[in-house]
């Protein structure tokens, strides 16, 4: 389900920003020293925004909501793989127990060499 959903967010997040670019590229250049000129028009847009200011606006905030709204999809999807991923390793270590334990408590460390003792031979011999 959620699979489908991340799809079709993905495909409305290129046409939202191939539109958002269209209506960008559109808009008239007012001020042409950019936010730092002296013109009429403020870095914020002080002034009354036009049909293409506002649409513009419009297709940035659906650009954000969506983004975050994949970011959040792909987050659940990818925090539910980890834990069921933990529970099959926890269930497999609980379903096979290991089989290195030994009886008595003569097993030497894995860097360690085992001793050879020479056989003793009883007295008298």
């Amino acid at each position: 389900m959620l699979d489908i959903l991340a799809t079709i967010l993905t495909v409305l997040l290129v046409v939202v920003s191939i539109l958002m670019i269209i209506i960008i590229l559109l808009q008239s250049n007012r001020s042409a020293g950019g936010m730092f000129s002296s013109g009429a028009q403020t870095a914020f847009g002080g002034g009354s925004a036009d049909a293409l200011t506002k649409i513009t606006g419009g297709f940035a905030a659906a650009f954000l909501i969506i983004s975050f709204s994949l970011a959040a999809i792909k987050s659940s999807q990818h925090s539910s793989k980890a834990a069921i991923e933990h529970l099959n390793k926890e269930a497999a270590g609980v379903a096979a127990p290991a089989n290195n334990a030994t009886p008595n408590n003569t097993a030497t460390p894995a860097g360690a060499k085992e001793q050879k003792t020479p056989a003793t031979q009883p007295p008298g011999k």
